[in-house]
């Protein structure tokens, strides 16, 4: 596919280039990078149908091929289309009449010619390849040569603009219909009062929108001031723009704003005014308009929507570098945190307070690396002179600012102190909204919610009705006693998730903007006691009855190299959750009473919950922390959720790189123990098995056919024997470690068992289970008579429940199976009526004989020789000789 296209803003000299471009080229779509000048949009209502023109959101920016960019080389200035540059599938040509800039487009040809339009340039080539022009394409390119030329009278007019113009007029463009539709020259007295409302005027944010206001007092009066509004809008790129401007008696009040951001009609009432939501004004007697505009100002915030601030999604706080750094330093800790850019401060505290110097990115410090300037000084390779935004701004003016600029991030100030930096990430996530619900819409198309926050939600009813009152309130609680410590408390981790999905969730897990030790120190309360890990800032508080809240300082974990242990350093709630596993479990919900069961959702975790997709934080993460991989098989299956594609590759990028064989035995046989007490581990294990999970943890284990048999059938009998009251004592994880390592040959087990560290004990049972069938089956396949409860007993007694459980799974003829379910559930739990004590009372000496006798006696039990205490006094006097104490 080929493109043609211009700059943002498009004039009426680009789009005469855009369509003189396509007989050139004549297979292109023409299509502008975005928004059109005003007095263009006008002739294209009327004249557009002439020549077709695609849409930006309707190209496929991945099938282009060729990309031809008139009347700018300024990559900035693209829009949408600035992601071609630089793709090595995409030939770039530029035509343009402007000059060389530190912005240029890299492109394979450049035409340009130092004239004062760049229509003039098209003409001359149209001529010379004898391409036929139209009366309305003439028109058309002498609207774009008087534009940029000012009907000829600009400084930067040449021979050749006037020339073209003749030829033009041979062509048949129409004169009459230029001059009316293009702004070329300018009245003295508009002149005059533009300059004062330019001069008057001051720029403000209020409820994240962008205003300007100003006012001028005039003796002389002026017809065209609405136009003359409009050209300080678009100068400012104001998204409310007011001028109060008075001549004689009356003051005019002229307002002006962008679709959705203040009612301008309902707003002018109180002056006696009026208009439509965009567009509007009012004349007011005997005012003095500096006085109106500040009588105006105060009446703002209660017009204005509130937007979504850039201090709502910016990355805080930030970290800068002084301009002595050295580049070695930055690079390291670009490279440390991730980094995309960072500013430079002239402030020896270089979190605080100071003018910003520039910005330091990454691909400028790639480029001093590479050319050996490790030991040179930031301040030599920075970009010098960087624009700042105040925190005030909404996010769509970081959007524009950031599009406009063409910087890596921009550093937000607040009352003259860098308070953070909104990056590309930050904007992209805040601007994708399409994980909102598209019901409840209103006029604007968005949600209630979305018109204040775009990744907040109030989900205050689901985390009430998710807990018991109790829980509830001690929630509320915490919230209370962080705010009065000057923190802030979240509910994060898999509690957030299982909320939203109307799952229960005991796992209560609290991140606090602020010390999580203090917070636990200062928590009084008797019934409980503290735990404090200094070296993670996290601790637990227990209460008597075993319930436990885990508290952890908001913190963004460093790893030093891939599956190492992290380091730990305290950051905002947003770096907090930025470092999680997956999206899913990357939400909060704030505990603070101003904003109490407020979901903050930064990653789309809400998106993905809904879209039931598994998407990974970042591409490293897998690198970071390999266990990962196993708990992204866990979640995938518990949810029933499936894996993102790029996480899917990331995650087979881990296997084949060897990472889960970094990870410490403990933390693999930790997971296994997690993965094994799901309520389905075969599947699980299964779709470990698909993956690859259990060749890269243990190579050369067999995953047959007959493994995932057992593990499905050890389900089933784990959940009866548990109904049974059989006791595990915390081991029938290794009930599925057997059945995992059965099939594989005995030097696998063997390194598999030291693999994941198993203690001695643990050894032997798993070794003891994936024997027992074997050993037991001789027993069970006898063909002597039918055997007593007692001698079954008896035989089974020396195997461990793991051993049985595992041996049911195996077993498929069913007397064995029965006798070994029955003893596990019957006789192992059979007791007799009499105790120790009760024989001592009928004057039997004390001795080891005692706890024979009683053995002796269940065994009576099991065979049904023995059914009540009666009997159990008698069998004693009939088989001991009485021997007073």
């Amino acid at each position: 596919m080929r493109l043609i296209t211009s700059h943002l803003n498009t004039d009426f000299d680009s789009i005469a280039c855009m369509v003189a471009m396509q007989k050139m080229y004549p297979d292109a779509v023409i299509c502008p990078p975005g928004t059109v000048s005003r007095r263009v949009k006008d002739f294209l209502n009327r004249h557009g149908h002439l020549w077709r023109m695609g849409k930006p959101s309707k190209i496929p920016l991945d099938q282009v091929t060729l990309m031809v960019v008139v009347d700018t080389r300024a990559r900035s200035r693209l829009g949408p289309f600035a992601a071609l540059v630089g793709r090595r599938d995409v030939e770039i040509h530029v035509y343009d009449h402007h000059p060389p800039t530190i912005d240029d487009i890299p492109a394979d040809k450049v035409f340009y010619e130092p004239v004062g339009a760049t229509s003039s340039i098209m003409v001359e080539r149209l001529l010379k390849k004898g391409m036929r022009v139209t009366p309305e394409e003439a028109t058309l390119l002498a609207m774009g040569i008087y534009e940029d030329t000012g009907a000829l009278t600009y400084a930067s007019t040449t021979r050749e603009d006037i020339a073209a113009i003749a030829r033009l007029l041979d062509m048949g463009a129409d004169l009459s219909m230029v001059l009316p539709r293009i702004e070329a020259t300018m009245p003295a007295n508009e002149r005059r009062l533009l300059d004062a409302l330019a001069e008057n005027g001051e720029e403000a944010y209020i409820n994240g929108a962008k205003v300007f206001l100003t006012w001028a007092d005039q003796e002389e009066y002026v017809d065209c001031r609405s136009v003359l509004i409009h050209k300080l809008r678009d100068y400012c790129e104001a998204q409310v723009t007011i001028a109060a401007v008075r001549h004689g008696s009356m003051t005019s009040l002229i307002a002006r704003s962008a679709p959705g951001i203040m009612d301008v009609g309902k707003f002018l009432v109180r002056w006696g005014g009026g208009g439509h939501p965009q567009a509007g004004s009012a004349s007011v007697l005997d005012s003095d308009p500096m006085a109106l505009a500040a009588e105006v100002k105060k009446q703002l915030a209660s017009a204005i929507a509130p937007l979504e601030k850039v201090d709502a999604v910016m990355t805080s706080p930030v970290r800068a570098i002084s301009p002595d750094t050295s580049v070695a330093d930055a690079y390291r800790i670009m490279l440390r945190f991730g980094y995309g850019a960072m500013p430079v401060v002239n402030s020896s505290d270089r979190t605080v307070i100071g003018g910003v110097a520039g910005i330091m990115t990454r691909k400028d410090l790639d480029k001093a690396h590479l050319h050996g300037f490790d030991r040179a000084s930031v301040s030599e390779f920075m970009t010098e002179g960087v624009i700042t935004l105040p925190a005030e701004a909404s996010v769509n003016e970081a959007h524009r600012m950031l599009a406009v600029f063409d910087f890596e991030g921009l550093p937000v100030l607040s009352d003259g102190r860098l308070v953070g930096m909104v990056t590309r990430a930050d904007l992209l996530r805040a601007l994708y909204q399409s994980h909102r619900f598209s019901e409840n819409k209103g006029a604007d198309g968005l949600l209630p919610e979305e018109r204040y926050h775009i990744w907040r939600e109030p989900v205050k009813d689901q985390l009430e009705a998710s807990f018991d009152l109790s829980v509830v309130s001690l929630l509320r609680r915490v919230g209370e006693k962080a705010r009065a410590l000057g923190m802030r408390a979240y509910l994060v981790g898999g509690a957030v998730r299982d909320i939203l999905t109307g799952k229960k969730n005991v796992d209560i897990d609290i991140s606090l903007e602020g010390d999580a030790e203090e917070f636990i120190r200062r928590w009084d309360d008797p019934r409980c006691r503290s735990v404090v890990h200094g070296r993670y800032k996290t601790g637990t508080l227990i209460w008597e009855d075993g319930f436990k809240i885990d508290i952890a300082t908001a913190r963004r974990e460093f790893y030093e190299y891939a599956a190492a242990m992290p380091e730990v350093l305290s950051d905002s709630l947003k770096q907090d959750l930025g470092r999680r596993d997956f999206t899913v479990n990357a939400m909060a919900i704030s505990l603070s009473e101003d904003d109490w069961g407020t979901l903050m959702d930064f990653y789309g975790g809400r998106r993905d919950l809904r879209e039931d997709v598994l998407r990974v934080m970042h591409n490293l993460s897998f690198v970071d922390d390999p266990s990962r991989v196993l708990r992204g098989v866990r979640f995938e299956q518990r949810l029933g959720m499936s894996f993102e594609d790029n996480t899917l590759r990331l995650l087979n990028s881990a296997l084949r790189g060897g990472l889960l064989g970094k990870l410490s035995g403990p933390r693999v046989k930790m997971e296994l123990e997690i993965d094994f007490s799901e309520a389905n581990p075969a599947k699980v294990a299964v779709r470990m098995r698909d993956l690859g999970v259990w060749e890269a943890l243990f190579p050369g284990l067999r995953f047959t056919g007959s493994v995932s048999n057992k593990m499905r059938r050890l389900r089933r009998i784990l959940q009866f024997l548990k109904k049974g009251r059989v006791v595990f004592r915390g081991d029938e994880w290794l009930t599925y470690l057997a059945a995992l390592l059965s099939e594989s040959p005995l030097e696998v087990r063997s390194l598999a068992m030291d693999r994941i560290n198993l203690t001695p004990s643990e050894r032997r049972v798993l070794e003891a289970a994936i024997a027992a069938p074997t050993r037991l089956r001789p027993f069970f396949a006898s063909t002597q008579a039918k055997r007593a409860c007692s001698e079954v007993y008896l035989f089974l007694k020396a195997y461990s429940p793991v051993s049985l459980a595992y041996c049911l799974a195996c077993e498929d003829k069913r007397g064995a199976g029965h006798w070994i379910a029955h003893h596990l559930t019957v006789l192992s739990a059979t007791k007799c009526a009499l105790t120790g004590g009760d024989l001592r009372a009928m004057g039997y000496a004390p001795g080891p004989w005692i706890g024979d006798m009683l053995e002796t006696l269940r065994l009576e039990h099991m065979d049904g020789k023995l059914t009540s205490r009666e009997d159990e006094v008698e069998f004693v006097k009939d088989n001991l000789i009485m021997s007073r104490s």
